[in-house]
């Protein structure tokens, strides 16, 4: 019996880079100063950009706005293709008071402040003429307590009141909060309403969703989402934000991988030394790991840049995020050293002065982008685990020359030998670091290492012809 859903074919090739829309840039020549007028007549406060956002009293720092619209992502395609991803994932972007638009007024509505529809329609055009994919976010656990139709429901209208969950002098919201009141999610009018909004962007030509708040939603609401997802389409694509260990949220195509997030930090950080087996175990029993998405920061964590400070611990991280089965995705302004420490810090506006860029940290991340797009194994191959520490495992292809093997050493100088399992490994087959060129050789079926101290490397098989004789010949 099959329990997944199809995968989306082009997932397995795709490299994710997460927008905050307000935060990104500001398009068509403008300034927040000029479209003040937007924010302040919703009560919004404006910012200029590069000032730091920095927590408020009563969580007010949710109202203040730099500017930042989809025209603005449209503009800069140019620094998305030169980087090298292949799909955005943009927060949420219908109406709603906040700058994070977590609480949503109308889902019918792009927010004005983005641009509106004809923004939208402009970005999906120019995304995809640039073989770029567009993932919009589904916030449908909860609505802002300005939704057209939850003022209604609290006004007593039956039509709309079954929808939410009233008690006798309350009503329920997300973790208690009275500003964002929960959906009915088992209603059958609330899940046709899920199904039009769905629908209603699909149409527009969007190549998935990521549902907020997963967990909430749960196992059965997931499942009924993806379905109506895959029913209009099997090349479009669900995940689903879950903080949890993965295995069994099978229910759609992937989820938000935090768990890998926590696993490789902690490794680097010398607080989980069984990160290896870790990683294999979550391998052997996430069915869909394929369609997860390896994350290392988003809009709700510190930046990675504040979390591994050491530069060689943090290209680690990035180099495990692009080597492990899964979705790489990018968190923006992570790839040129944008730091920031908890919400609201970590979406600070983007930097567009280059000369402020870290530029090595930028052409690390397009020679990963370059590999994994590249090498077949890096995008569908198993996982097997070689060695825990030094961390050292194999992405197993079908075809033995497309063999690839990661390995990470955080200590000092050490030789190790491993065993391949992989019987068409012949012996005397060479191996060399795509990162480094360095070169290591396979002995009776075992990988002889020698390893600099503090050292990562991407090894893949360079096949040999020696005056015309090829070992290969009769193996594949």
């Amino acid at each position: 019996m099959i329990n997944n859903f199809p995968l989306p074919s082009w997932v397995y090739d795709t490299v994710i880079y997460e927008i905050f829309p307000d935060r990104f840039f500001v398009g068509k020549g403008k300034t927040v100063n000029e479209k003040r007028d937007l924010y302040e007549k919703r009560n919004g406060k404006i910012e200029k950009w590069n000032v730091v956002p920095k927590r408020l009293n009563n969580h007010d720092h949710v109202n203040v706005f730099y500017g930042g619209d989809l025209w603005g992502i449209a503009e800069k395609i140019d620094y998305l293709k030169n980087l090298g991803i292949n799909a955005i994932y943009l927060t949420p972007i219908f109406l709603a008071s906040s700058n994070h638009k977590y609480d949503t007024i109308d889902y019918f509505k792009v927010d004005p402040q983005f641009g509106g529809l004809p923004a939208l329609k402009n970005l999906i055009k120019v995304v995809h003429r640039n073989q770029i994919k567009i993932i919009l976010d589904g916030v449908f656990n909860h609505v802002g307590k300005d939704h057209i139709l939850f003022k209604k429901a609290l006004k007593g209208d039956k039509k709309y009141k079954n929808m939410f969950i009233f008690y006798e002098n309350y009503y329920r919201g997300w973790w208690g909060t009275s500003s964002l009141p929960e959906l009915h999610l088992e209603e059958v009018k609330v899940k046709e309403y899920i199904t039009s909004v769905l629908r209603r962007y699909l149409d527009l030509g969007i190549d998935g969703w990521r549902l907020d708040c997963g967990q909430d939603l749960g196992p059965e609401i997931n499942r009924f989402i993806n379905a109506k997802v895959k029913e209009y389409s099997t090349e479009k694509y669900l995940v689903s934000e879950i903080w949890t260990y993965p295995a069994g949220w099978d229910m759609v195509d992937g989820i938000m991988n935090y768990h890998f997030r926590e696993t490789v930090i902690d490794f680097l950080l010398d607080k989980n030394p069984n990160a290896g087996y870790v990683l294999q175990k979550t391998y052997d029993e996430t069915s869909n790991i394929f369609g997860c998405w390896n994350m290392l920061d988003s809009h709700d964590t510190k930046r990675l840049a504040n979390v591994l400070n050491d530069k060689f611990l943090r290209k680690a991280a990035i180099l495990l995020q692009f080597t492990y089965p899964g979705v790489p995705v990018i968190y923006y302004g992570t790839e040129i050293g944008l730091t920031g420490g908890d919400d609201p810090e970590c979406r600070k506006t983007m930097e567009w002065d280059s000369s402020k860029w870290d530029t090595e940290l930028f052409n690390y991340y397009k020679k990963l982008i370059y590999l994994r797009k590249n090498e077949p194994a890096l995008r569908y191959g198993s996982f097997e685990l070689l060695s825990n520490d030094p961390l050292i495992f194999m992405r197993k292809s079908p075809f033995v020359l497309d063999q690839i093997i990661v390995y990470l050493n955080k200590h000092e100088e050490t030789e190790i030998s491993v065993s391949l399992p992989d019987n068409r490994l012949l012996n005397g087959t060479s191996f060399v670091d795509l990162l480094s060129e360095n070169e290591f050789f396979v002995m009776g079926g075992t990988l002889k290492l020698k390893l600099p101290a503090r050292s990562f490397g991407i090894l893949k098989v360079r096949k040999k012809i020696v005056r015309e004789y090829d070992q290969y010949k009769r193996i594949s």
